[in-house]
């Protein structure tokens, strides 16, 4: 290890303890089981005074998929709205729906497996357009490592939503991802003309409010020249708060090291091999 990279793992050291809300994150409350219990009750309640007609997918899901909408699964939403019931209730209305859109009614109530809703997926999980990592940040945030040079690829966009879909929810089988959310590390596409804008929009439309997830930062890696054209596009969609969480990190290895100390990931094995370090996806 350089100097620089051995002085960012110190600086990543020393910083860890204020990492919780590096990213200005609301606070997860401390759990306990009659909180739980007593949450999950008020979003039954509020869950039935919504009107059918627009928890139609919902009720769907529940009849042909009870065990993807149990309250396990409602608890996800709960703790990603950190316990606010009428926002995870809202989330969760509009999750069924953008889910039963993104993979049609014969696979929406699948399990989001490689067996299941993404049998016909295959090929696109494995071009690694989004992956997760193998560790957690120091804070227990899942590690999401997307690299968007992979729409050069010859590849329906509807099928690579569908993998972001899927692997948000392979990060979400962590407990510390539900409570602590994810960091995104972005590699942007090589060639401008490989960008889809459409789709960026549609994942970015997810992250805001859709899929169960605490976006706490996206990291652009080696951002291109044009990346303020790509941001364009995407800061409207991903609204106020989210857009303020967007950091670019350029320069050597030690740069990129000493750039990321300061959200706790300054260590080469929290950065991921595309960019020289060592972090490498679960599969």
């Amino acid at each position: 290890m350089t100097q620089k990279a051995a002085a960012a793992a110190e600086s990543t050291a020393a910083m860890r303890k204020d990492n919780v809300n590096i990213y200005n994150q609301t606070a997860t409350p401390d759990e306990t089981p009659i909180l739980i219990k007593n949450k999950l009750a008020e979003f039954e309640l509020a869950l039935d005074d919504v009107g059918d007609k627009e928890k139609r997918c919902y009720l769907m899901a529940k009849e042909k998929g009870p065990d993807e909408c149990n309250d396990a699964h409602k608890l996800i939403f709960l703790r990603c709205e950190v316990f606010e019931v009428d926002r995870a209730v809202a989330r969760f209305v509009k999750y069924w729906e953008a889910r039963v859109a993104v993979f049609g009614e014969d696979k929406a109530f699948l399990p989001l497996a490689v067996d299941g809703a993404l049998k016909d997926d295959m090929e696109s999980i494995e071009v690694d357009y989004l992956q997760v990592a193998n560790k957690t940040d120091p804070d227990g945030r899942a590690i999401l490592l997307f690299d968007f040079n992979k729409e050069g690829e010859d590849l329906s966009s509807e099928s690579l939503l569908r993998v972001v879909w899927y692997q948000a929810h392979v990060a979400l089988t962590q407990e510390s991802c539900q409570k602590r959310g994810v960091v995104l590390y972005v590699r942007c596409v090589d060639r401008f003309t490989d960008w889809r804008p459409s789709l960026s929009k549609k994942i970015a439309a997810a992250a805001r409010g859709i899929l169960p997830i605490r976006l706490a930062g996206i990291h652009f890696m080696q951002p291109p020249s044009y990346i303020t054209l790509i941001l364009a596009v995407v800061r409207p969609v991903m609204g106020k708060k989210l857009r303020n969480r967007f950091y670019h990190h350029s320069g050597s290895v030690d740069d990129l090291l000493k750039s990321l100390s300061k959200f706790g990931l300054g260590d080469m094995d929290m950065l991921p091999t595309m960019f020289g370090g060592e972090l490498t996806s679960c599969l």
